[in-house]
């Protein structure tokens, strides 16, 4: 062992200790993120004065230039280190953000909304790969709950934050100052990156001996299929954001109020529900059953909101639709530990930035592409549009555990075994 890997080793920081940190670099990350996103649409159109469709095209734009580049990111990520590369992501982002005071017209704004596209979406693959190197297997989806739950109490801390702010001054300088504290934000996070020992790689014993090597990831249909199984289940985000708030108010005389209702029971729940609905999601048979009882939960959440009408009372409108959104949670819950899992277990130690970048494409495809389809295929295909929803949201979650288990024997052979035994053998 050289003497430069020998102090590299002790130089490392303990599992608690690393995983205090990957906590608190998350929560820092979320904080800015989120009180940029929760003046995000003040800025836009009210500083910069951007139209609508200006800031849709904007948006889609940089979507792309994220899906283009999550990928030749996260493979950068494995051969110069998750953690070096995540620094410099951060710093990335924080100078798009102190330009963004800057935009005052459309090219512009296009401009840097790209710019920060470019690497916004190699960044929870590549946190997801930090912590998959400084916790043990048995450990991981665990940990992974804990960053879910730190992200969601720094997002609903920052609304909060945003809302004070702005019940104080509405002018373009508090936003602007919003901005430049999301910048901050991820200059800290870099800093903690860039200081602490992470470790570099995964802390369980790694069997040598293989009998192939791992298939290139998006060469694999059978990976490729469950991304975008994972990416059709986690529509649950913009099903509860934007679907459910527009049926609500263009489609049903329940209350307006109730929308603000919803969207803080789920984050209740997110943040109280996520440590045990992750239980066992370390073995893959039980993560990829995590997904079917996510597809089922969605689904029959789609159906009950489909038996709302314009017809019904306020109150009983209300109720089915918030009985809906719980049910709808518990979908999501199952979702993110699911893909915690099955993702963790399918991606080899050595290229795991990689091959959670080609898992993530699913999810970032979705992203891009449905919140503009959402509002036309259901919203305004009524029942008929919520059922089919339903339909696909099931269907990804029934074939999720038959493509795992296929995923699962080739892993047993082709790629070292990082998880239980139980979950080899899905």
């Amino acid at each position: 062992m050289s003497v430069r890997k020998s102090f590299a080793e002790k130089a490392a920081i303990s599992d608690n200790r690393a995983s205090l940190l990957l906590l608190l670099i998350a929560f820092v990350d979320a904080a800015g993120r989120g009180l940029f996103l929760a003046g995000a649409t003040f800025f836009y159109t009210q500083v910069v004065g951007l139209s609508n469709v200006e800031v849709g095209i904007g948006l889609a734009l940089a979507g792309l230039c994220g899906l283009v580049c999550a990928v030749p990111i996260g493979r950068l990520a494995d051969r110069l280190g998750a953690a070096r590369v995540l620094a410099f992501l951060q710093v990335w982002r924080m100078v798009g953000f102190l330009i963004y005071p800057f935009v005052d017209e459309f090219y512009t704004f296009l401009l840097i909304a790209c710019f920060i596209g470019c690497v916004e979406q190699a960044v929870w693959p590549i946190i997801q790969t930090l912590v998959g190197s400084a916790v043990k297997a048995d450990a991981y989806v665990k940990t992974m709950s804990k960053v879910a739950i730190v992200r969601n109490v720094a997002y609903m801390l920052a609304a909060g934050v945003f809302s004070i702010v702005v019940s104080f001054t509405s002018g373009p300088g508090a936003v602007i100052g919003l901005l430049v504290a999301n910048a901050l934000a991820f200059l800290f996070s870099a800093l903690l990156l860039v200081t602490a020992k992470l470790p570099h790689s995964t802390k369980d014993p790694v069997d040598t001996q293989r009998v192939a090597a791992p298939a290139h990831p998006l060469k694999n249909l059978n990976f490729l299929s469950l991304s975008l199984c994972n990416g059709i289940l986690s529509l649950h985000q913009a099903v509860m954001t934007i679907a459910i708030p527009l049926w609500l108010l263009t489609k049903t005389q329940a209350p307006k109020s109730l929308i603000g209702i919803i969207l803080v029971i789920n984050g209740i729940m997110a943040i109280t529900l996520q440590l045990a609905f992750s239980k066992r999601g370390n073995e893959v048979v039980h993560a990829a059953r995590k997904h079917l009882y996510a597809g089922i939960t969605l689904a029959l959440s789609c159906a009950m909101v489909a038996f709302t009408t314009a017809e019904q009372p306020s109150y009983l409108v209300a109720g089915i639709l918030l009985f809906a959104c719980v049910v709808m949670t518990f979908g999501e819950l199952w979702q993110c530990a699911g893909a915690w899992g099955i993702s963790y277990y399918l991606a080899p130690a050595e290229h795991r930035a990689y091959y959670l970048s080609v898992y993530a494409l699913g999810a970032n495809l979705m992203t891009v592409i449905f919140p503009g389809i959402l509002p036309i295929a259901v919203v305004e295909g009524g029942s008929a549009g919520w059922i089919g929803l339903g339909i696909i949201f099931a269907l990804a979650g029934i074939a999720t555990p038959l493509l795992a288990r296929s995923a699962s024997r080739r892993a047993v052979t082709a790629m070292t075994p990082e998880v239980s035994v139980g979950g080899a053998q899905a």
